[in-house]
């Protein structure tokens, strides 16, 4: 084995531009323990991974709900959208397209009418089934509105797999549920966990 011993390494024709291959095709390129790969002033392509695909979308606009039920969030502004994935219009679901681990998170400020607020809680739902709910037992004549907040990792197939995400909230008395839009304050979003 040879040693090439150097201070730098340029292109022949243009310093400064053009292309520069190290190594062949089916060879290994080892950096050696102890030595450092410093990256920091470069620009990067092919190295780690992307958290995408990602979406983040927020309600425009207050949403009405339903006392004891299960209701659809309809989170239909996208702050971003990175492959066209979260469908903000229809379905207001989020169909990934690459397989892999994803991290959902899901925010709702759910107001009342009166202070009647007594439970609720978030959910996703994967492919039409409930997949995973975090409920909050409030209990409280004094409450008008409460911030939730809801996360889980899902694993999805990057072609079928969806998710949505559903709201509840349980009244002592009265029937009226609202997921508050104002200062953005309920949104739903997700991105893919570099594995």
């Amino acid at each position: 084995m040879s040693k090439l011993f150097v201070d730098e390494i340029v292109h022949q024709s243009s310093q400064g531009s053009g292309t520069i291959t190290i190594g062949a095709s089916g060879e290994t390129i080892t950096i050696p323990s102890g030595a450092t790969l410093n990256l920091s002033n470069a620009t990067q392509t092919g190295v780690g991974g992307t958290n995408t695909p990602a979406f983040h979308a927020y309600l425009s606009s207050t949403q009405s709900g339903t006392n004891s039920s299960f209701v659809k969030l309809n989170a239909n502004t996208e702050v971003y959208d990175t492959d066209n994935c979260y469908d903000n219009s229809t379905n207001y679901r989020f169909t990934p397209n690459v397989a892999g681990k994803y991290y959902f998170y899901l925010n709702c400020e759910i107001a009342v009418d009166a202070y009647a607020m007594f439970s609720c809680g978030l959910l996703f739902y994967k492919n039409n089934s409930q997949y995973s709910f975090q409920q909050n037992a409030i209990n409280s004549n004094v409450l008008l509105s409460t911030p939730q907040h809801h996360s889980q990792i899902i694993d999805m197939n990057g072609t079928t797999d969806y998710v949505e995400a559903y709201i509840w909230c349980q009244r002592h008395t009265g029937t009226v549920v609202n997921f508050n839009s104002n200062n953005k304050a309920t949104y739903f979003g997700a991105y893919k966990i570099i594995e």
